[in-house]
């Protein structure tokens, strides 16, 4: 009988610890640091890079509307704060409270720290394409959390901006895509000398290309790239080499839209930007991976992304005004940046 007392009083404490900082939190969230610039200095630089995107009229990408959608960004330290980023201004909770700011088109909602549907965003730091979110009433959400490196690290594809503005193409854009990956695959060293061929040319369209070259020199190293391509897929396992184009579409779509996004709010980033270098060169990457000193996994976590996103930039400098619009309504569909590039060039022949 004494026990049962014993766990009886344990447990009402406990219970008016939590009672007393639920009210606590709910009472500095809405009184407390509510101007934007009594927010904390990260907070501030993130919600500021925001702005600046959403000021710019500059389109990542056909039909993706990243300036429509609620966005949730979530301070990654264990006391950080959740903010939504909406064009709603009557949102109405005991658990919100709207930051005083200059600026009139987003309004910046803080999240108490106790609001129950904060338990569903411990895990993982952005939406997956499978789950649809929602809080204070907005559906359809899209969120991601960030951390001092969002801000501050050098030549980083999780800065910010560009890391949402990735991740969030993932989810609105490609939902109904199939997902394939190349990753868990390895080329023999045959396979590796032909694909180390056609980062040979991606390099020289990459020069190109950040030359400014004509469109006709531009073409001509496209179809020196489709000779290489088909040398590829005659001698190259079908499964792989299926898979890696499928995840060059996919990734290098999302990292051509990172690298356009990461321009309008004036951060360095570009394609075979790594962590600690800018200077990667398409053609250095297989002879690196055959001296041992990078693996070869390096293809599909890294390389499909950036010869991808060069793809997206060559189709755009040889003007194919209807690439965007094809893989928009790629869905099941068999259709790639090779396949798009393929037809468009084989038209110019015939």
């Amino acid at each position: 009988m004494e026990k049962k007392k014993s766990r009886f009083k344990i447990l009402k404490y406990i219970l008016l610890i939590f009672f007393i900082g639920f009210i606590i939190s709910l009472c500095t969230n809405k009184f407390l640091k509510t101007d934007f610039n009594n927010l904390s200095k990260l907070d501030r630089e993130i919600i500021e890079e925001y702005y600046k995107f959403y000021k710019n009229d500059e389109k990542l990408w056909k039909g993706y509307n990243l300036k429509d959608k609620d966005i949730l960004i979530i301070n990654e330290n264990i006391v950080g704060d959740f903010y939504l980023l909406t064009k709603d201004k009557n949102i109405r909770s005991i658990f919100a409270k709207k930051i005083n700011t200059k600026e009139n088109d987003i309004d910046i909602y803080r999240i108490c720290k106790f609001y129950p549907k904060r338990l569903e965003y411990l895990i993982g730091n952005f939406n997956t394409i499978d789950k649809n979110y929602s809080i204070l009433g907005k559906k359809d959400i899209f969120y991601l959390k960030y951390n001092q490196d969002s801000i501050s690290k050098k030549f980083s594809s999780l800065h910010f901006l560009p890391f949402l503005s990735h991740e969030a193409f993932h989810y609105y854009m490609q939902k109904d895509w199939d997902n394939i990956t190349f990753r868990g695959y390895s080329y023999n060293d045959k396979e590796l000398d032909l694909l180390n061929k056609e980062y040979e040319v991606l390099g020289e369209i990459k020069n190109a290309l950040d030359k400014n070259a004509d469109k006709n020199t531009l073409e001509n190293l496209g179809k020196e790239y489709l000779k290489v391509m088909d040398e590829r897929f005659e001698n190259t396992d079908s499964e792989k080499i299926q898979a890696e184009i499928f995840e060059e579409t996919m990734e290098g779509t999302a990292n051509y839209v990172s690298i356009k996004a990461a321009k309008v709010v004036g951060y360095d980033y570009g394609i075979l930007y790594f962590d600690n270098t800018k200077n990667v060169k398409f053609d250095e990457i297989v002879p690196t991976i055959k001296k041992g000193q990078i693996n070869q996994s390096i293809i599909g976590e890294k390389i499909v992304y950036e010869s991808g996103a060069l793809l997206c930039e060559y189709l755009d400098k040889i003007e194919v005004k209807d690439w965007q619009d094809k893989l928009n309504n790629k869905g099941k569909k068999d259709i790639s940046l090779y396949s798009i590039i393929e037809e468009n060039l084989n038209e110019e022949l015939s």
